[in-house]
């Protein structure tokens, strides 16, 4: 099977995706949230309702359209609070994208007049700019000269757009074409670097309508210049007419990549209709796990926990091969003693000296080391009974903190793994910063405490979940009442999920909070996991336990299927 060209969002994809934000020109602006750092959504409502706007700017996924509202968001970063400011009351008056440029241009008619939202999606030089005609107001990404000298983009300097480098589809000549089909370099790049907006998917295709194999050399192309311009303008057409019509390519079940209209280049998966170029395009990275700044810092935060989960238990079996020596403490002693009452009867460099045993009948056998004297080889096994004596007494602590201290990265773990936003992920950084696992951080943001994650249930109920250790605590401690249901995974790490309902809790009520249970704990990917649930007053803290280390008594258990609670708010922006 071919390999499969992963999709990006090149010039026609982006005009696609123009032509839906088109029609929610004249919708207010409704609010704007941060998913994560690099990224920002911008809620539109219009007679339609609400439509969402995602724009990011991560090297790899950097991509703008149409998306379901983000179930969480970071605090809003200064470019977030700008736009917050600036278009309160705005109104989308036009949507603009020049024919295959790369750039998307959202005009609001504003309060204090009209302002420009620009979206330039290029890969790793992506940046979202809000300006008022003239001057840059704001960007995503701020660039210093030191940065680009060719292309700062400052709140104050005036607004550049990204340079057109290229000519456009239509822009190329016979000349133009002379220069393309040259060199040993295959005729699919040669056409990505020459024509604006044509990205590796779409260079390509064009290849594929003219009847080459995207990897023949360019040289080997010139007899087919007519046949690549006429493939090349049949796409332009398509553009320019917006003959649009997405679709997702699916390979065993997953989206596997998406198109504007249906491409020869993905024929080997199967092609499906989109309902939306935006759904296709949140389809494809909705399946394409790993990839985003979130899941770059949970993959960073797990690899540290493992790695001191490691560390830890490499420690405990040392300390239990140590509490095991411990328990011959008492052996070493009488052969200390023994060597001192026998010694006199040790050869020079022997290597053992066989004495009576006074605990049985028989003689007893003890090990020397030839280059000791006997009074040293005594000395020697009463160093090691002092050794055990202090391990009997030292030793079961120190298993004791390290097991606690693996209990803690176990459920470190399960938080990262079901971390939602970067504020989730910043409270299980925070545990693995007080179990050693992670160096402290310098603070560069001030610390944001938004509170337990809280889902509704049926019958008006609420379902509260700890997303870090210290949060467990605060969770089971003070948020729930005492007659509140507490619940936890039998058995697993995860988190302390809690009922808190207007009445005596259904029986529908109590499966949910317990599927909530069993989905933020480390059973999540199994089928069917128990779930202990019991009144809050009879959850216990131990006295000296790490935070999230709890004990409770008269307990019931369900057995359920993990499964996320459905969001606490919905039809808001």
């Amino acid at each position: 099977m071919p390999e499969t060209v992963p999709p990006s969002i090149d010039g026609l994809v982006l005009a696609a995706v123009a032509r839906e934000v088109q029609a929610h020109v004249e919708a207010r602006f409704a609010g704007v949230q941060q998913p994560d750092p690099q990224a920002i959504v911008i809620a539109l409502r219009g007679p339609r309702g609400f439509a969402h706007l995602y724009a990011s700017i991560h090297p790899q996924t950097a991509r703008i359209h149409l998306a379901p509202r983000p179930r969480t968001a970071e605090p809003l970063a200064p470019f977030g609070q700008l736009l917050r400011s600036r278009l309160t009351h705005a109104r989308l008056a036009a949507v603009g994208q020049p024919l295959f440029n790369r750039l998307l241009e959202l005009r609001f008619d504003a309060l204090e007049g009209p302002l420009t939202l620009i979206a330039e999606i290029m890969g790793r030089h992506s940046n979202v700019v809000l300006t008022d005609g003239r001057i840059v107001l704001g960007a995503l990404k701020v660039v210093t000269p030191q940065m680009s000298p060719r292309r700062p983009v400052l709140p104050g300097r005036p607004y550049a757009p990204p340079p057109a480098d290229r000519p456009g589809p239509d822009g190329l000549d016979a000349a133009a074409w002379q220069a393309v089909c040259d060199g040993p370099r295959p005729i699919w790049q040669q056409l990505a670097s020459a024509v604006l907006g044509l990205g590796p998917v779409l260079a390509r295709e064009v290849a594929l309508r003219a009847g080459l194999d995207p990897a023949t050399p360019a040289l080997e192309c010139r007899p087919a210049a007519a046949r690549l311009d006429a493939a090349l303008a049949d796409i332009a057409s398509a553009a320019r007419a917006e003959r649009f019509s997405p679709t997702e390519y699916e390979d065993r079940g997953r989206v596997a990549a998406f198109a504007a209209m249906p491409l020869r280049v993905y024929a080997h998966l199967s092609a499906r209709p989109a309902a939306s170029m935006g759904d296709a395009i949140a389809g494809y990275y909705r399946d394409r796990a790993g990839v985003g700044p979130l899941e770059e810092r949970r993959r960073a935060l797990e690899r540290a926990a493992q790695s001191a989960a490691a560390q830890r238990r490499r420690a405990l079996d040392e300390n239990r091969r140590l509490l095991a020596e411990s328990a011959e403490g008492d052996r070493y002693r009488v052969l200390g003693e023994l060597l001192l009452a026998y010694g006199r009867l040790a050869r020079p460099r022997a290597n053992a000296l066989v004495v009576p045993d006074h605990t049985a009948e028989g003689e007893l056998t003890i090990p020397l080391d030839p280059a000791l004297s006997a009074v040293e080889n005594a000395q020697r096994y009463f160093r090691r009974y002092a050794k055990a004596r202090a391990a009997a007494r030292a030793v079961p602590d120190r298993i004791a903190r390290l097991e606690a201290e693996l209990a803690a990265l176990r459920e470190a773990l399960v938080h990262l793994a079901t971390a939602e936003s970067m504020d989730d992920l910043a409270a299980a950084e925070t545990d693995l910063e007080q179990l050693s696992a992670l160096r402290r951080r310098g603070r560069q943001r001030p610390e944001r405490r938004p509170g337990p994650r809280r889902f509704r249930a049926p019958g008006g109920a609420t379902i509260v979940v700890g997303r870090s250790a210290r949060e467990n605590d605060h969770v089971t401690f003070h948020v729930a009442g005492p007659e509140d249901l507490w619940l936890h995974a039998r058995g697993l790490a995860g988190a302390h999920v809690v009922l808190k309902s207007p009445g005596e809790p259904s029986e529908a009520m109590i499966r949910e909070a317990a599927q909530a249970a069993a989905y933020f704990s480390e059973g999540r990917d199994s089928r069917e996991i128990a779930v202990d649930y019991v009144p809050r007053k009879h959850v216990r803290k131990p006295r000296g336990a790490p935070p999230g280390i709890v004990t409770y008594s008269g307990e019931r258990t369900m057995h359920v299927a993990p499964a996320r609670p459905i969001e606490p708010t919905a039809g808001r922006p």
